[in-house]
């Protein structure tokens, strides 16, 4: 197949506008690489708009009518993407459904939005609806991602392939392109359910302008081009994955399609990508290995890594306050890059241009340690109602604890109490049937109200200093956020997750959950090695482990928020477990509520 380049721009206001552009001005261009027969294939626009024209078909067949939602409950893989196009091109709503999501979660978002069809991705997810159906007392049909029909107890879902590879002829083109003229920007493009850290989720209405705005702002401000190949393995559920998994229609880029979720690291080996958005949890592993690596090392390997820490992290605190690096510095740094940071990039494809991270707040210790092996990640801010990122630090223009200056035409003003306040093109209409809530969110004058604190320093970057609903207040009537505590104590190699609580209470206290891996490890090298993961939890040599950790992290805290204690769990939080959201967040009511009694222990 002749390959040809996307540098075509495309400048629609809605995205089906912008995908019509895309696949009539750059048919031959790559779009995807996707893994297939043991190596990366591309995937061209033509071979991605005849299966939107054969899913289109099949809608038209159902009578979908412009409006109507969709959802899809699926992990991250190509199809999803082409199924959001063939709905959005149309002018339909794509409502996305968390795989990781409670049954009862689930129910209320397919009721909520009043979905008419729902596509699943496998066998265990149709199992799963099934429990869904039953908490809703109500079936719609089903399609499944997989090519061929599948089955669970009485529930069945058609194959992809009977609607992606159905034969299409100029009648349907035709009706496709009838369709997607009639898209207005003003249009609902989708409805993306809130995490529900705080409860039942809330469906933000997002417009095909919403989407077009967040899309062209973002590769303008970060200069994507039609040579950048970017890594897909985000949940598609989240609003970032979903401006990862657009942002080739407006930039020209290629969507590389990891396997999986565990097959990251080798999957970036294989496409060398130029580009990764993640949330911070995603570098926290790579840390995580970066560092276990280190520690297995020689003594001398070690001194090398540590001097070659410092030597990086002065030049990248200099160059994110733009100030000159002295010259013997410079040359510190270029023979730390030769024998460290080198090696490092290299485990990352060595093609990597730059990196964001956004979802949640990422330590700064760990974005000044990608910066010194010269791994630039730019920490945004957005939520769901933002389309994703609304702030974000610039390949040129950064700084080290903040999530940079506002992109594009968007708006920000502090309040009063702090709360930063959003406007702009990409703000959301409001939520989905819950007009009470869209009240709620927007002040008199129509400014959204974020529920985070924030403020705006000399250089006009935002720091964000917590969640309104999240800041600790202890008995003395200090107020403390609580991330910045949790952000130090996961840069332990040795900590998977943590919560800190101390709310009216005398000083602040914590919550760990391990990291499996790296436990049964260090406890390798320790004499334990005949030990179990569960009987090393409770392990005096792990206790003493952890306190050391906790030492580490609190030497980097004031007194009143350091952390006094902390109690270890038997296991770790997940989305499926529900002690955390499906983008990784902590669920602080569940967590609370489920380890009440190790909470009371620490007082």
């Amino acid at each position: 197949m002749e390959h040809q380049n996307a540098s075509v721009s495309v400048d629609g206001n809605s995205v089906a506008e912008a995908y019509r552009q895309r696949q009539e001005a750059t048919p031959r261009a790559t779009a995807h690489l996707v893994k297939s027969g043991g190596s990366y294939q591309p995937v061209a626009w033509e071979t991605i708009h005849r299966e939107v024209l054969g899913i289109a078909k099949g809608f038209f067949s159902m009578g979908l009518q412009k409006g109507d939602r969709v959802a899809i409950m699926a992990h991250t893989e190509p199809r999803w993407n082409i199924l959001d196009i063939a709905l959005i091109s149309c002018g339909f709503v794509t409502v996305p459904v968390y795989p990781s999501s409670t049954p009862e979660d689930a129910a209320f978002v397919l009721e909520n939005s009043e979905a008419k069809l729902l596509f699943v991705g496998d066998s265990k997810l149709l199992a799963k609806v099934g429990e869904i159906f039953k908490l809703s007392g109500k079936s719609i049909p089903l399609v499944t991602l997989k090519d061929e029909a599948i089955s669970s107890g009485a529930l069945k879902a058609s194959g992809y392939a009977q609607w992606a590879f159905q034969t299409v002829d100029e009648t349907t083109t035709q009706t496709w392109k009838s369709y997607s003229e009639k898209v207005e920007p003003t249009d609902l493009a989708s409805i993306v359910y809130t995490s529900g850290t705080t409860g039942l989720p809330k469906g933000a209405m997002l417009t095909q302008y919403n989407f077009a705005s967040a899309l062209r702002m973002v590769v303008d401000e970060i200069d994507l081009t039609a040579d950048d190949t970017l890594m897909t393995f985000l949940p598609l559920s989240h609003i970032l994955g979903r401006v990862d998994s657009l942002a080739p229609i407006f930039a020209g880029i290629i969507g590389a399609y990891a396997e999986d979720i565990n097959s990251i690291s080798r999957n970036i080996q294989e496409v060398r990508p130029t580009i990764l958005i993640s949330v911070p949890r995603i570098y926290e592993k790579i840390y995580d290995k970066i560092r276990t690596d280190v520690d297995a090392g020689s003594p001398i390997k070690q001194n090398i890594f540590a001097w070659a820490q410092t030597v990086g992290r002065q030049v990248a605190r200099l160059r994110s306050e733009k100030e000159p690096i002295p010259f013997t510095l410079q040359l510190k740094f270029q023979v730390a890059d030769r024998m460290v940071f080198s090696k490092i990039r290299a485990k990352l494809g060595g093609k990597i241009k730059l990196t964001a991270s956004g979802g949640a707040p990422l330590a700064q210790d760990l974005c000044e340690f990608f910066h010194a092996c010269g791994v630039k990640i730019l920490e945004g801010y957005g939520l769901t109602e933002t389309l994703g990122p609304i702030f974000v630090n610039r390949p040129d223009n950064y700084r080290f604890g903040t999530v940079g200056i506002p992109i594009g035409t968007a708006q920000v003003k502090i309040a009063d109490d702090g709360e930063i306040l959003l406007r702009g093109p990409q703000v959301f209409k409001g939520y989905f049937g819950n007009p009470q809530a869209t009240e709620a969110a927007f002040s008199e004058d129509g400014w959204f109200k974020t529920g985070d604190i924030g403020e705006i320093d000399s250089r006009g970057f935002l720091k964000i200093t917590d969640r309104k609903k999240e800041l600790i207040v202890t008995a003395g009537g200090k107020n403390i956020a609580p991330q910045k505590l949790e952000n130090l104590l996961k840069l332990s190699p040795f900590i998977s997750n943590a919560m800190a609580f101390g709310d009216k209470k005398k000083y602040i206290t914590a919550l760990v959950t391990l990291n499996e891996e790296n436990v049964l490890g260090w406890a390798k090298t320790h004499e334990l090695s005949d030990m179990s993961f569960h009987d090393l939890v409770e392990h005096p040599k792990i206790r003493e482990l952890i306190d050391g950790e906790l030492a580490e992290a609190n030497k980097k805290l004031a007194s009143f928020e350091s952390v006094k204690k902390v109690a270890i769990l038997p296991t770790d939080w997940t989305p499926e477990s529900g002690e955390l959201t499906p983008s990784l967040k902590v669920k602080r009511k569940v967590v609370v509520s489920r380890y009440q009694d190790y909470l009371n222990r620490l007082y």
